[in-house]
């Protein structure tokens, strides 16, 4: 055999072993999770679930394959929520629609409830945390970390946002939420929910003036090319719930499901630093982009905020009325 042929075979012989290399890993893992979150690749939600991912897929040496879906490829919040029930898939991101699953939650979507990521970090680690996670179980949701979702801000083509009055007739979206929709009539606003995903089209044909998410979707999803103004309100901090159906948590064996749960812990740093740094950053990308930024008079919407406060309490009852007062007291000397 010449030797022209010999290094073709060798060749060859090479290429076949490491296709049936790759083929073998893509094959190997024990467990594929799909999750899906509603945010694109470059969003708080996608870091978290990146992190997870690589954590995850590392330390089991393999066990679990991750897939993401992103931009709601599997569908919106609320059929995450349900598919996860159902078993249809595995893990999703959720924030605002988890009042779907128990009312009482909206409580965390009480504006001015947070006052900064530490007094967040105090309650969501603590009994609070723990007795959510318990109220989840029952709804056959496994909670894998409490995310950053960001303090939210108001993005609008009117004019700048100081205090409440400023939102008076303004044509608000909010996510699907009555209290969320309740905040910002309260507000003055001409409030409606709109599902994310046709949001930045609905602001392009004035459908609505205004819309109000974390500072990161101003880059994330180009609202500075329909909108004019960006306004820091830090009116309500959403807290993202990195959930797990039940069934398929319960279908890993124990050793994973400890891995699973100390992944998604350390998910939280990596959001919660991309939040603050995208907040850092916003301001010049916004000046950049033509958008005029300012600062809000918090202490007029949270004087405007009280009203919420004291008709949720009386509305969700004494448990929910408990709960505002162990997140609004903890921390506090």
């Amino acid at each position: 055999m010449r030797k022209n042929q010999k290094t073709e075979l060798v060749t060859i012989f090479m290429a076949l072993l490491l296709i049936f290399f790759v083929a073998g890993s893509a094959l190997s893992a024990e467990f594929k999770l799909r999750a899906n979150t509603i945010g694109n690749e470059h969003s708080i939600h996608a870091v978290g679930l990146r992190t997870l991912k690589k954590l995850v897929e590392k330390r089991s040496e393999g066990r679990i394959e991750i897939k993401i879906y992103y931009s709601g490829a599997l569908g919106d919040q609320r059929a995450g929520i349900e598919s996860m029930q159902s078993g249809t898939i595995d893990i999703a991101t959720v924030d605002t629609p988890i009042t779907t699953v128990d009312k009482v939650f909206g409580v965390f979507g009480l504006p001015f409830i947070f006052r900064d990521r530490e007094h967040v970090d105090q309650v969501m680690k603590g009994p609070v945390g723990a007795w959510t996670a318990e109220r989840l179980r029952k709804h056959n949701l496994e909670i894998l970390a409490y995310m950053e979702g960001g303090f939210r801000q108001i993005t609008n083509n009117k004019r700048p946002i100081y205090t409440p009055a400023d939102l008076k007739g303004i044509k608000m979206r909010t996510p699907s939420s009555q209290l969320r929709i309740r905040i910002f009539n309260t507000y003055g606003a001409n409030s409606a929910a709109l599902p994310y995903p046709e949001l930045y089209s609905a602001l392009q044909m004035g459908v609505f003036d205004a819309q109000e998410n974390p500072a990161i979707e101003v880059k994330s999803n180009k609202f500075y090319e329909v909108q004019k103004y960006l306004s820091f309100t830090n009116h309500v901090y959403s807290v993202s719930y990195l959930l797990m159906g039940t069934s398929s948590f319960n279908k890993l064996p124990w050793d994973l499901q400890i891995l699973m749960k100390q992944a998604g812990y350390e998910t939280i740093a990596a959001t919660v630093k991309a939040g603050k740094t995208v907040d850092e950053e916003i301001v010049e990308l916004a000046n950049s982009k033509g958008m005029k930024v300012n600062k809000a008079n918090t202490e007029a919407f949270i004087k405007a905020s009280k009203p919420i406060w004291d008709s949720v309490g009386k509305e969700m009852g004494e448990e929910a009325i408990k709960l505002i007062h162990l997140i609004s007291t903890a921390g506090t000397p």
